[in-house]
């Protein structure tokens, strides 16, 4: 009874430095410009009111360093240092924070490489790893998941076991939904929603920008459940 009483304690704390560390990074995508709002393409082909650009992170050690300590924060929390074997960045921008985190924890690291090399021993995965290592996958965010996907299918097909990945947030565009049914278990710091709403709240964003992009978010999420829908019919 006691210890059910400390993990529930432990569990509240943790959804407490889970909305802290949400409002220091959202902070630190305003200050380093990481964070626009404009009509932008994403490299999955939509359309996007907003895009967040956490590659400009590594031009600021102390963000880099932030958005690291946060990924470990979620790897400790939710889970164990001691059920990962290897670190295995999603390029590219998953790769930096994939590097921190790795020292950090003291667990060694590999990376995905999309295009196999022609040269030498021509790998798609660098770094040494065993069959039936289990490997922990980071990235920067969700969108449609499908780069976390064949990153994950090659680590599989050279015998890795891969079913966890921390990423930093979610931009609620089915991709964690689409993550889920390849039995990995997305491990986010926060969604994209949780950040406008502090940012405007705390009037770092405007009420018309607010809406126009919550109402896009609205309506990806709304089309992530009617194309699953679709599928399992």
């Amino acid at each position: 009874m006691f210890q059910d009483q400390l993990e529930e304690i432990r569990r509240k704390i943790w959804k407490e430095e889970k909305q802290y560390l949400m409002k220091h990074v959202s902070l630190g995508l305003i200050q380093n410009k990481a964070l626009k709002i404009a009509d932008y393409t994403l490299s999955s082909g939509k359309k996007s009111p907003y895009y967040v650009d956490l590659r400009q992170s590594i031009s600021s050690p102390m963000a880099m360093d932030l958005i690291a300590n946060s990924l470990a924060r979620i790897v400790d929390n939710e889970i164990g240092r001691s059920k990962i074997d290897r670190i295995m960045g999603v390029p590219t921008a998953g790769i930096p924070f994939a590097t921190i985190v790795s020292q950090k924890l003291a667990i060694p690291m590999l990376y995905y490489r999309k295009e196999r090399k022609e040269h030498g021993v021509r790998k798609k995965i660098e770094g040494y790893f065993e069959t039936s290592d289990r490997i922990l996958m980071i990235d920067d965010l969700i969108t449609t998941g499908q780069s976390v996907i064949k990153a994950a299918k090659v680590a599989r097909e050279q015998g890795g076991i891969v079913t966890e990945l921390v990423v930093l947030l979610d931009r609620e565009q089915g991709g964690e939904e689409y993550i889920l049914t390849h039995n990995i278990k997305p491990h986010i710091l926060f969604s994209i929603s949780e950040a406008f709403e502090w940012l405007n709240e705390v009037k770092l964003l405007g009420d018309q920008d607010y809406e126009m992009i919550m109402e896009y978010i609205k309506k990806e999420k709304k089309s992530a459940i009617d194309s699953k829908i679709k599928m399992e019919q």
